[in-house]
């Protein structure tokens, strides 16, 4: 079984070594262009510059239009209030906001949430949360519900709601 294996491997190396040799084969090759193509190119030389005095020049103009090569994603501008002092809450993002307990009772429900300062904050139904000068809509036994109000890419006003929802506890 050795030997056939040992003439088998001999025999591929001996066929693979064949090609290899000193000699240069490379020839060269000369380009024939037949006299009916060449007549052709004279014509088709002769009437660019013609052509050139028809051509149209298109310009862009950009007056009243957004950037084209602007992110449609990270378009956002909040609505700015200046005369409106900026809360805590206002500095950090929705999704910073740790939610972390909801008070429902006679009186109207009141959530507290934990911000990335390690400080906890109570919210109630109008106050001021997250960068995009959004404010508390309504607050549930699980949730608390954000409205955001900004101008998109285009410049058109557009109101989303966010959640703030409380962690599942293990086990459930």
């Amino acid at each position: 079984m050795m030997r056939l294996l040992t003439l088998v491997l001999a025999f591929a190396l001996a066929f693979s070594l064949t090609g290899c040799g000193d000699e240069k084969t490379t020839q060269k090759v000369k380009k024939v262009t037949p006299k009916i193509a060449a007549k052709k190119n004279k014509a088709k030389d002769e009437k660019k510059p013609q052509e050139k005095k028809n051509v149209k020049i298109y310009k862009y103009n950009a007056k009243g239009r957004r950037d084209p090569f602007a992110s449609l994603l990270k378009i956002r501008e909040p609505l700015n209030d200046d005369a409106e002092p900026e809360t805590p809450l206002q500095r950090f993002g929705l999704k910073e906001l740790q939610l972390i307990a909801i008070v429902l009772g006679r009186n109207e429900p009141r959530a507290m949430v934990v911000a990335p300062d390690k400080k906890a904050y109570t919210l109630v139904a109008g106050v001021k949360v997250g960068r995009n000068r959004g404010h508390v809509v309504e607050i549930t036994e699980n949730e608390v519900v954000v409205e955001e109000r900004y101008r998109d890419f285009s410049g058109t006003l557009r109101t989303e709601l966010k959640e703030i929802t409380l962690p599942q506890r293990e086990g459930e």
